[in-house]
């Protein structure tokens, strides 16, 4: 398990965030799992939006709100949401920071590899939507 691991359960975290931001335990476990204490998302790239770039945001804004609200973290960190870019083949190098940027309802602060997201308002707000739709239940 890397500095970032995960000491929650699956069941645990899926509470933790449901309680915090309105979205379904039900839902939510079936979005994301852990991975020996990696966040993971249980859908294909494919699934998570009509591009790259949407796919990117949807991996930003999941993580983000999950580590907030999961871990109690302030911000997550850019690299957590490039590896599992790359692990669902979504990654784009060229256009990732671009990508990124254009993120609603998020702050991206930090420079380099040291990047990291912060959730606000409306990303909050709009989270419960977006796993329900995610997940099929909209």
């Amino acid at each position: 398990m890397g500095e970032n691991a995960i000491a929650l359960s699956d069941d645990e975290l899926v509470q933790k965030v449901s309680n915090g931001t309105g979205a379904t335990a039900a839902a939510l476990s079936n979005l994301i799992y852990l991975d020996d204490g990696a966040l993971r998302l249980n859908l294909p790239g494919i699934k998570l939006g009509k591009n790259n770039a949407d796919r990117t945001r949807t991996i930003a804004a999941i993580f983000t709100i999950v580590r907030s609200f999961g871990l109690d973290e302030d911000d997550t960190s850019v690299e957590l949401v490039r590896e599992e870019a790359q692990r669902l083949k979504c990654y784009d190098s060229a256009n990732f920071s671009s990508q990124l940027k254009a993120l609603q309802g998020f702050v991206i602060k930090g420079t380099g590899n040291y990047r990291r997201i912060q959730a606000k308002g409306p990303g909050i707000t709009d989270f419960p939507g977006l796993v329900a739709k995610l997940t099929g239940e909209s």
